[in-house]
């Protein structure tokens, strides 16, 4: 054990108060807290703990996100931008997969290496950054392309992106020239993606949709259009319509429509859609993913009962993607 040194308590109590518990070793040494003083503490069993190289962390119970993320700019020093499903999270993004890694870019001429929860990320386009919850984050689109570049899963890319896209955090564009900007390497998921969002496949479950319906050979629909009544008034933006015989599909999820305010505006399209004579079909993810026959039984007898009527008086426009 360490002689008893003397150096300024209160000045490191006060650092330790302010830095939320989270300190570089250098700052305590520069208020004259011996080395050895320091590495006795973080020791096995000991009081503190070593979060990471030259940043411990004054208790030695588990660190909280916020004192992770504050060990990790510590880390990576000044101009760190935090990316990727760690800045989404701070953002509010809930359909991430689960990953304790923290993404963080630094500017390319600093030398940085990845350590512990931390995956160090040099690069050449620093993002102009965005104070979240008091913690610098890249935009959205290039947290969610960072993001979906380290995915190996395709059907958990297509949750991310599809939700940034649904809850109108970015928009497919800009998702699209960041990708441009993009390393070509991990970019092949995110491209699939993109290209089924500006298809029109702006849900995870549309997406499966599509698929489904195209290894059936259904007759083709026309995925997120605004249809229109014979007097000009809009009905509502369905998943998917088949305008010539007059037939609706809506995937309902009250997890997707994130509140059930939204849940109710669906039932709402859904009587403006049967007063103006369309035949509407409505299905759960949890159906086309699991049930798929039982989905396309109900679709076929309805597209055969459509068929023998006459369609209604309806029109429609192609929203951009």
């Amino acid at each position: 054990m360490p002689t008893r040194a003397s150096y300024d308590r209160f000045a490191v109590d006060e650092l330790i108060r302010y830095r939320d518990g989270v300190v570089r070793t250098a700052e305590l040494r520069a208020l004259g807290m011996p080395a050895a003083s320091i590495t006795y503490r973080y020791r096995p069993g000991g009081p503190w703990q070593r979060l990471l190289p030259g940043i411990v962390l004054t208790h030695s119970g588990p660190p909280t996100v916020g004192q992770r993320l504050h060990a990790a700019f510590a880390y990576c020093g000044g101009g760190a931008t935090l990316t990727g499903l760690a800045a989404l999270r701070l953002y509010g993004a809930m359909h991430l997969p689960t990953d304790p890694a923290l993404h963080v870019l630094v500017p390319h001429k600093r030398h940085r290496n990845s350590s512990g929860f931390v995956i160090v990320e040099r690069t050449i386009r620093l993002p102009e950054h965005r104070k979240v919850r008091d913690f610098a984050c890249a935009p959205i689109a290039r947290a969610a392309i960072d993001a979906s570049r380290r995915l190996t899963n395709l059907a958990q890319g297509r949750a991310l992106l599809a939700e940034v896209v649904q809850r109108r955090m970015c928009s497919p564009r800009e998702l699209t020239n960041e990708l441009r900007e993009a390393q070509i390497r991990g970019t092949a998921l995110p491209r699939r993606v993109l290209r089924e969002i500006r298809g029109g496949a702006r849900s995870v479950a549309e997406a499966d949709a599509k698929r489904v319906l195209a290894a059936h050979h259904l007759l083709p629909a026309l995925w997120n259009c605004d249809i229109y009544d014979e007097h000009g008034q809009w009905l509502a933006c369905p998943d998917a319509v088949w305008l010539e015989l007059g037939v609706v599909l809506e995937i309902d999820s009250l997890e997707w429509h994130l509140s059930p305010a939204d849940y109710q505006k669906t039932q709402a399209r859904h009587r403006r859609m049967t007063a103006a004579g369309l035949l509407v079909i409505h299905v759960t993810p949890a159906t086309i993913r699991d049930a798929a026959p039982e989905f396309l039984g109900e679709l076929r007898r309805t597209l055969a009962t459509a068929a023998r009527r006459l369609p209604p008086r309806v029109t429609i426009h192609a929203r951009a993607a």
